[in-house]
């Protein structure tokens, strides 16, 4: 097995950035269903994308203090390897930021090759390509947060 530890510093304070991930998160995590989700895998002067089947679920903080979401994807085709994980949304130094975080483990499909290739490259690829993930909901979650702090300013603008 591999471990994967990625965070994003996202531009919202921290309970703000938790309710925004439980939104998006939530209900899906309470059906339990799996939907598709496209994972990217940037690269220099390529980007390669990845159809998955994720599933998210209510995770447990032992120290009580944040929401984390427990994550499984396992790829629709190919060979991309399975992985479960956590995603949870901590607080950063400043109430102005906050931490998104990514921890899990995949195995690299592949038996004994697979392995030596995630040692030489997967390893980064699979890094590169969570940062992408945490990137793109951590754009999320600033948006909402910029568009709810315009609305406060001018309650009409929203709608």
């Amino acid at each position: 097995m591999s471990e994967l530890s990625e965070i994003h510093i996202v531009r919202c304070p921290y309970n703000l950035a938790q309710h925004y991930l439980a939104d998006s998160v939530g209900s899906q995590a309470a059906t339990g269903k799996q939907t598709s989700l496209v994972l990217t895998v940037p690269g220099p002067g390529v980007e390669l994308t990845k159809d998955v089947m994720v599933s998210f679920g209510p995770a447990t903080d032992p120290m009580h203090f944040d929401q984390p979401w427990h994550i499984h994807w396992k790829p629709q085709s190919g060979p991309f390897p399975e992985f479960d994980g956590e995603l949870t949304v901590r607080a950063d130094e400043t109430y102005e930021t906050s931490r998104l975080e990514l921890k899990g483990s995949y195995r690299p499909p592949g038996g004994v090759a697979g392995a030596a290739f995630d040692l030489v490259a997967g390893g980064r690829i699979a890094s590169t390509t969570a940062q992408a993930l945490l990137r793109r909901l951590g754009d999320e979650m600033e948006e909402r947060y910029h568009r709810d702090e315009r609305e406060k300013q001018d309650p009409l603008a929203g709608g």
